[in-house]
């Protein structure tokens, strides 16, 4: 079984120059669906709330605690599928299951032999990630739980469309939809503004070239240009139905398109101690970069959870007045 073009991080290579987008053709669909051969690996992901699905390219990754434990794509001209799971992850453990498992599937007990796996798979990750820990991107799968399926999804005021977006123009924590949850909002599918969501776990991670200020300046150039948030507007719809149709969204109604409005760039900061000073000066109006193309919010949680409500999305101004000391260093 390669590895090939295929990380740890869950992420895919890609053609240069040449994005692909992001869904699923009709006959994978189906195959998630009803009786088709891949609905128990979408079954699973449903009742299983460590797990979530994100669809590629006629591909899906099956995420565990920010990781990909699964990657599956259809076989080009037969009816299979074909299924991998990284190597690296069994760095601590013994590999022979790996051995065992069909790369190829295509029947109920191939299907189920992956199935009946997940428990070894998830403890060779758990072995791995304790010793190299991603915890942004465990806090970005949480954040998608929530907001996307757990039980309070329907109240909050976002849905996570993607996670580890990444195309030659940008690379993305996560891109979502505002939806406000009031009944007048939830009722309009049309006209709803992009959000992209970049977190940040400790101070640590707050400086450097994947940093705030690299993150706010991409964002920028990104949407500078047209094109391009014509092109991600039209892949997150139909992400976002797709999810729909596969019930991993639980919103009970499709989205119809985006409004024309700048995109919100919710930075997520994650454990911040309020000790340190270091965010504080990178919020400080003189040092942050211009965002003429996104609109700049700090997105704090509703007591300790993950959900993205609007009464927690304030500018830098707000936090800076409502939060203080809580949020921000003082002497």
């Amino acid at each position: 079984m390669s590895s090939q073009g295929w990380t740890a991080s869950g992420g895919e290579s890609r053609e240069k120059g040449k994005h692909v987008m992001r869904k699923l053709n009709d006959r994978f669909l189906a195959d998630l669906t009803d009786e088709g051969i891949l609905s128990r690996i979408r079954d699973l992901v449903k009742f299983d709330t460590s797990l979530c699905l994100e669809i590629r390219n006629d591909c899906i990754n099956i995420y565990y605690r920010g990781g990909s434990m699964m990657r599956i794509r259809a076989e080009e001209s037969t009816d299979n599928y074909l299924v991998e799971f990284d190597e690296n992850y069994f760095r601590y453990k013994e590999r022979s299951l790996l051995q065992k498992l069909p790369r190829r599937v295509g029947t109920d007990d191939e299907i189920k032999s992956w199935l009946t796996s997940v428990p070894h798979l998830k403890a060779a990750m758990d072995s791995f990630l304790g010793k190299h820990p991603k915890e942004e991107r465990e806090f970005q799968q949480v954040i998608l739980r929530d907001n996307n399926f757990g039980s309070i999804a329907r109240s909050t005021d976002y849905y996570i469309c993607d996670i580890e977006y990444q195309s030659q123009n940008g690379r993305f924590d996560m891109i979502a939809v505002q939806w406000p949850s009031n009944p007048s909002e939830r009722k309009e599918i049309a006209n709803r503004r992009l959000a992209f969501i970049e977190v940040k776990h400790g101070d640590g991670a707050l400086e450097g070239t994947a940093g705030v200020r690299k993150h706010i300046e991409d964002v920028n150039a990104f949407a500078s240009i047209p094109e391009n948030l014509n092109q991600i507007k039209k892949e997150m719809i139909d992400i976002f139905n797709q999810k729909m149709y596969l019930d991993l969204i639980d919103c009970g109604r499709n989205l119809k398109g985006f409004s024309s409005d700048k995109p919100l760039l919710l930075l997520a900061f994650a454990n911040h101690d309020p000790d340190k000073s270091k965010l504080d000066e990178l919020l400080q109006p003189a040092n942050l970069p211009d965002s003429p193309y996104v609109d700049l919010r700090i997105v704090t949680s509703s007591f300790l959870g993950y959900g993205l409500y609007d009464q927690g999305v304030h500018t830098i101004s707000e936090a800076r007045k409502h939060f203080g000391k809580y949020i921000y260093h003082r002497n």
